[in-house]
């Protein structure tokens, strides 16, 4: 079991919080740019080691794609969108599924929605990332904004271009701007983290602390927002259905005394596991070395 794998196992089952395990993890593994934790209970307590100020719920519909669906037709694939969709996520590196989960290959799953059902926040959030268009930049558009097709057999190659950031001038020739209603947008679920308070921020009791995505941490410390998909469904597949729902939950937190002590025990933990394995494969590495000299090791005669 790899040292990070192993952490979160260990996490996950001593820690304060109790969360629930998502066996993909462990089955499918995850892709190592995935920072973010699980800080509290899927249960509705409250997290260990942590004084909750607010809470905030969301539940949202959903379509769940598998890469190998792109060339099939709707409902169950993404035909129209092949072209584009594989443009758009050819400029960044795959973030992962629902936790990070990596299923690898054809395999790895992708969230379709409607535009309309993302919450208002997180679209500005969106459009604001998309507004820069430098190349070096395009590495931050975590979420793929498509049209939808108008006519039957067309394809759609590229991206819907961002709101203008001002009101264009009289008697410009842009093309008007695509409604709402007529958009999609396509992101690896794991995308979702980046800006999870804002899935269910607006219209709730913390609103205005749940906004500020500075507290917002890969690992809850002091004074902090945490945020989870709780739980996610899975497409029936062998009824060629793709529908999902799944549940964002939002705290803010400030970290108590003993929960500071708790956490900085399991980052001691953690180092010290990622020290020994460094070791390790340090001494073995010269073992092979020491062997190759002294003509123990093994050598390809070819």
């Amino acid at each position: 079991m790899k040292t990070k794998t192993a952490f979160a196992f260990l996490w996950l089952l001593y820690s304060p919080s109790h969360a629930a395990i998502n066996w993909d993890i462990y089955e499918k593994g995850v892709v190592k740019a995935f920072k973010w934790t699980r800080s509290f209970p899927d249960d509705g307590s409250e997290p260990g080691g942590f004084d909750v100020h607010c809470r905030a719920t969301g539940n949202f519909h959903a379509k769940m794609y598998r890469l190998s669906d792109l060339s099939f037709e709707p409902p169950s694939g993404l035909a129209p969108w092949h072209d584009g969709i594989e443009d758009f996520l050819g400029h960044l590196d795959y973030m992962g599924s629902w936790d990070g989960v990596d299923h690898k290959g054809q395999d790895r799953e992708i969230v379709v929605m409607e535009w309309v059902d993302v919450p208002e926040p997180v679209r500005h959030w969106i459009e604001e990332q998309q507004s820069d268009e430098r190349e070096d930049n395009k590495k931050k558009w975590y979420f793929g904004v498509f049209e939808k097709p108008k006519n039957e057999g067309e394809k759609i190659y590229t991206t819907v271009k961002p709101r203008p950031t001002t009101l264009p001038s009289p008697g410009a020739n842009d093309p008007p701007a695509i409604a709402d209603k007529d958009k999609i947008v396509v992101f690896p679920g794991a995308a979702a983290y980046e800006v999870l308070p804002l899935w269910v921020s607006k219209g709730s009791s913390c609103e205005r602390a749940l906004s500020n995505l500075e507290k917002y941490k890969p690992q809850a410390e002091d004074d902090s927002i945490l945020a989870w998909v709780m739980d996610h469904s899975k497409p029936d597949r062998a009824l060629g259905k793709r529908d999902i729902r799944f549940r964002v939950e939002a705290l803010s937190v400030t970290e108590t005394e003993e929960g500071k002590k708790t956490r900085l025990m399991w980052e001691k933990l953690h180092r010290t596991v990622r020290r020994n394995e460094r070791k390790i494969q340090k001494e073995e590495r010269m073992k092979m070395r020491e062997d190759l000299k002294s003509g123990r090791g093994w050598k390809d005669e070819l």
